[in-house]
């Protein structure tokens, strides 16, 4: 079997609803061994789904987006399933665009992406889950943030999940919390950064571009799961991404940060 990248994504601020799958069977999920958080984890939201004050503090959200989100972590253990890639939608999935991908770039997405979940820890694109609300910041259990709680558990699994493989690590801030990379003893980590050269010469990071930029990389990554998967390769791999908004890799502002290779993409 041809070795391919792991590359881990967050999961999207919005959700699709319904779906046609069975209710949620934890024991059908990927990495079981975070399946007893996860039943603490389901239970707890569903719990507090039901007092409207303590929902709106924990999800950061009001109105009918409070009640969406109520109801749907009200039912977590009876509603419809669907693949976590059907149900992540949003800026960074649709330019993904997943279900256009070639068969070779597929296989490679579903066997190389794990995405990161406040609720779930982390799931495979193929996992079956309900919708749901919860941010990886939210503090649901006694121990802290979702973060702080997966923390050690997401670790661990990574740990088996990442030996010897390169790892595209494309999380922001708020799920780089949830695992440690010193932890996991892969081949190499690469991480990226947008910067936009103004007027006066001086580069800014990239923000309101970010998700589309990083779905249209993850297309490039899995459709040359080969090069993507060798860190000898990666390089010249990401010298071939040229995005459609004129970011392109710059070699001389690569560097090492926190032990991982950091690929600057820019534009002028």
């Amino acid at each position: 079997m041809a070795r391919t990248p792991l590359i881990l994504l967050p999961p999207s601020e919005g959700k699709s609803s319904g779906g046609g799958g069975h209710p949620l069977n934890f024991d059908e999920l990927s990495f079981g061994a975070l399946n007893p958080t996860r039943v603490r984890m389901v239970k707890s939201l569903g719990q507090l789904s039901q007092r409207p004050r303590s929902s709106k503090k924990l999800l950061g959200v009001k109105g009918a987006a409070l009640e969406q989100a109520m109801a749907d972590n009200a039912s977590l253990n009876e509603a419809p399933t669907q693949p976590a890639i059907e149900r992540y939608t949003g800026v960074m999935y649709d330019a993904i665009d997943y279900p256009s991908l070639g068969d070779n770039a597929r296989e490679a997405f579903e066997r190389g992406v794990i995405i990161m979940s406040g609720l779930f820890g982390v799931v495979r694109p193929s996992d079956m889950i309900p919708a749901y609300k919860l941010k990886m910041g939210a503090k649901l259990l006694r121990r802290g943030t979702c973060a702080a709680v997966w923390k050690p558990l997401i670790s661990k699994s990574l740990g088996s999940e990442a030996e010897d493989r390169v790892v595209w690590d494309l999380l922001p801030n708020e799920h780089s919390a949830a695992w440690d990379p010193s932890k996991v003893a892969c081949q190499a980590r690469f991480t990226v950064k947008f910067l936009q050269r103004g007027a006066d010469g001086q580069f800014k990071t990239v923000t309101h571009l970010s998700k589309l930029l990083k779905g249209a990389l993850v297309r490039h990554l899995v459709s040359n799961s080969a090069e993507a998967s060798e860190a000898d390769s990666a390089l010249m791999l990401a010298a071939r991404f040229a995005h459609p908004e004129g970011y392109e890799f710059d070699p001389d502002l690569t560097t090492e940060v926190d032990r991982a290779t950091e690929l600057v993409f820019v534009r002028d």
